[in-house]
C-alpha cells in the first residue's frame, strides 16, 4: 500500500516438500576396516552416480542398515561408526562427508552391518534423481519405484540397460 505496488508471494517449497519422500535403497557390496587409527567402509552398489549430494557440498543424509535377513532386522544390535562410500572409486565418491565438507570423512554411527544387507539413505527425494551423475564409469541409471499411498509399489523407470547406455556413443570415423 505504501509503494502503490501490488505485490505476488510465490514460493518453490521442492526440497521442503519432497526431499524426505524419497530413499535410496542401496546394498552392503564389501566391508573393510582399516585398523585402530582408521576407518570402517562399507562399500555400497550405489553412490555418487544417484546422489552427488554429499561429494558436492557435504550434504548429510539419514541413513539406516537393515539386516537382509528379515528375523534379524527387530532384534537388538550393537552400534558401529562407519565411512559409506560409493561404487565409482573416487575419492569424492564418500555419502558420509564432514557436514558441510565434503573433503572430510565423518564416521557415522549405523547398527552393525553385514555384507548383503541393505543400507537405506533418506531424503533423497528432491534432487538426487535430477542431479545423479548418469553413466559416470560406465554405471547405468538406477531404477526407481513409486509407491502409491496404499503402499503398493509401481516401477516409474526400469534399470538402464547396457545397449540404452551405448546408444549414444558415436565411434568417430578415421580421417586418411
Amino acid at each position: 500500500a505504501r509503494t502503490g505496488r501490488k505485490i505476488h508471494l510465490e514460493i518453490e517449497p521442492g526440497t521442503y516438500l519432497v526431499a524426505n519422500t524419497g530413499v535410496i535403497i542401496a546394498t552392503i557390496q564389501d566391508m573393510t576396516d582399516t585398523g585402530a587409527d582408521g576407518y570402517r567402509f562399507l562399500k555400497l552398489d550405489t553412490g555418487m552416480t544417484e546422489n552427488c549430494r554429499p561429494s558436492l557440498y557435504g550434504a548429510q543424509h539419514p541413513m539406516r542398515v537393515v539386516p537382509r535377513d528379515a528375523a534379524v532386522a527387530d532384534t537388538p544390535a550393537l552400534e558401529m561408526a562407519y565411512i559409506v562410500s560409493g561404487h565409482c572409486c573416487e575419492s569424492g565418491d564418500m555419502l558420509t562427508p564432514k557436514a558441510g565438507d565434503p573433503e572430510a570423512l565423518e564416521p557415522r554411527p549405523l547398527r552393525e552391518a553385514k555384507i548383503g544387507d541393505y543400507l537405506v539413505i533418506g531424503g533423497a527425494g528432491a534432487y538426487c534423481s535430477a542431479m545423479s551423475t548418469i553413466n559416470y564409469n560406465s554405471f547405468p541409471q538406477a531404477p526407481e519405484v513409486l509407491v502409491r499411498a496404499d503402499g503398493t509399489p509401481v516401477l516409474i523407470r526400469r534399470r538402464q540397460t547396457l545397449d540404452q547406455m551405448l546408444a549414444n556413443e558415436v565411434i568417430a570415423e578415421e580421417r586418411g
